[in-house]
C-alpha cells in the first residue's frame, strides 16, 4: 500500500501531462489563466502521504502557520483582488473584501476550534478517569464553486488544516488561477505543499475526488442538484464525512414597512451584489398588499443609479457581468419566460446607464454584459390581478 502511495506521490511530482484548462475574464474575453488538468488519485496520494507528519504536529504549530498564511495573503491583497476580479468579473472593491475574508477566517477558525474542541477529564465511576480527546479525519476533499473562489473553499480549508487533516482542493473549472493563487499562499506561509494539494479540472475530475476511496471526507459548496447526488453517493459511507453548503435562496418579504426607502435599499444589495450570484441574492419580493407602489417606486430609483462595468473601470461599478454567457443566456431566457407569463416589467435600462457608452459595440452588447439587471429589477404582476 504505502509503495502504491509513493508511486502515485511521484507521479504528481513529474507533473502528469492532462488536458488544458483556460479560464476568461467574463466581461472581456480576454484569458485570464491556464493550466492542465489533474490526477485526483495521485493528488489523494500525496496528501495522504504527507497527512502523518502535519497531525502529528501541536495544535499550537499548526495554527501558528495559519497565521503566516494569514500575514501571506495580506501582503498580497491587491495582486490576490486583481485575479478575482478578472476570473469572476467581479468590481475590484468587491474582490477586496473577498480578500478580507480570507485573512479573517484564519482567526475566526482559531477561536471556534478552541473553543468547540477542548479536552475534557472527568472522574467516572469506581475510581476511573474519562478523557475526550480530538483527533484529525485524514484527507479530505474540497470542492469550490465560482462565486467566492477564494473565500468559500477557505472557509473549509482552514479549520480543517488547524484540525489536522490535510486537503485536496479542486477550484471551479471556471476560476481556477484564483484556486492556484489561494493554494501558493498556503505554501508560502511554510505550510508543507503535500499538505494543501490542488486539482485542476472541470466536472469529471470532480466526480473522480468525490469517488476516491482514499479520501476521509468531502467539504463541498455548489449547486443543489450536485450536493443531492453527493448526498446519495456518501450514503454509503457513513464514517466519511460529507459536509454540503448548497445553492437556493428564500425571497424577501416586506412587511408592515416602516421605512420604505430603507426596505428598497435592503432588496437592492440583496438583488445585485456580486450580480446577483449568492445565495443572499433573492429572487422574489413578497410585499404587504397597499405598499406595492411606494416600494416599487422607491426600487426603482435606486436601480436607475447602478452602475454595471467591467471590474476595473472608473468611477467603479457596483455590479459586473455574471460568470459566463450560458449563465447570460439562462438568465434572459427566465427574463422572456415571466414576459411570457404576463410579467410586467417596470423599469427599463436606458443605454446611457449601461456599459454600451464604455466598450460594448451595441446596447444589445451591454443588456447581455447587465444581464442580472434584467432578471432581478422587474416586477412581475400577473394581469388580470387588478394590479395594473
Amino acid at each position: 500500500m504505502h509503495q502504491q502511495l509513493d508511486e502515485a506521490a511521484r507521479r504528481v511530482e513529474r507533473g502528469a501531462v492532462g488536458q488544458l484548462l483556460n479560464s476568461t475574464n467574463p466581461a472581456t474575453g480576454e484569458l485570464v489563466w491556464s493550466g492542465e488538468t489533474g490526477d485526483a488519485a495521485a493528488e489523494v496520494a500525496a496528501a495522504r502521504a504527507a497527512w502523518p507528519g502535519w497531525a502529528a504536529h501541536s495544535t499550537s504549530f499548526r495554527v501558528e502557520s495559519l497565521r503566516r498564511f494569514a500575514n501571506v495573503v495580506r501582503a498580497k491583497e491587491a495582486e490576490f483582488a486583481e485575479i478575482i476580479s478578472k476570473e469572476t468579473g467581479k468590481p475590484l472593491w468587491e474582490a477586496k473584501t473577498e480578500v478580507g475574508a480570507v485573512v479573517n477566517k484564519v482567526q475566526i477558525s482559531i477561536q471556534a476550534y478552541a473553543e468547540r474542541t477542548p479536552q475534557r477529564k472527568m472522574e467516572a465511576a469506581l475510581g476511573d478517569r474519562i478523557a475526550v480527546r480530538h483527533k484529525p479525519h485524514g484527507v479530505l476533499a474540497v470542492l469550490g464553486p465560482y462565486n467566492f473562489p477564494a473565500h468559500l473553499p477557505n472557509g473549509h480549508i482552514v479549520p480543517a488544516l488547524i484540525a489536522g487533516n490535510t486537503v485536496v482542493f479542486k477550484p471551479s473549472e471556471k476560476t481556477p488561477g484564483t484556486g492556484e493563487f489561494l493554494v501558493r499562499c498556503f505554501h508560502e506561509s511554510g505550510i508543507p505543499e503535500g499538505v494543501v494539494r490542488l486539482l485542476i479540472g472541470g466536472p469529471d475530475e470532480g466526480r473522480a475526488l468525490a469517488g476516491q476511496p482514499g479520501i476521509d471526507g468531502l467539504l463541498f459548496t455548489g449547486s443543489a442538484r450536485a450536493g443531492a447526488s453527493l448526498h446519495k453517493q456518501f450514503s454509503e459511507t457513513p464514517q466519511k464525512i460529507l459536509a454540503l453548503e448548497l445553492g437556493g435562496n428564500n425571497p424577501l418579504v416586506v412587511w408592515d414597512a416602516k421605512d420604505i426607502d430603507a426596505a428598497a435599499t435592503i432588496i437592492a444589495q440583496s438583488a445585485f451584489l456580486s450580480a446577483g450570484q449568492r445565495c443572499t441574492a433573492a429572487r422574489r419580493l413578497i410585499v404587504e398588499e397597499g405598499q406595492e407602489i411606494d416600494l416599487i417606486n422607491s426600487l426603482c430609483k435606486l436601480m436607475d443609479r447602478i452602475l454595471v462595468d467591467q471590474p476595473f473601470a472608473e468611477p467603479q461599478p457596483f455590479m459586473g457581468p455574471v460568470i459566463d454567457n450560458p449563465s447570460a443566456d439562462l438568465v434572459q431566457e427566465q427574463w422572456v419566460n415571466l414576459m411570457m407569463k404576463g410579467g410586467n416589467p417596470e423599469l427599463y435600462g436606458a443605454a446611457d446607464k449601461m456599459p454600451s457608452k464604455r466598450g460594448c459595440k451595441s446596447f444589445a452588447d451591454a443588456a447581455r454584459a447587465a444581464s442580472p439587471f434584467a432578471r432581478i429589477v422587474q416586477n412581475f404582476r400577473p394581469r388580470g390581478s387588478g394590479a395594473d
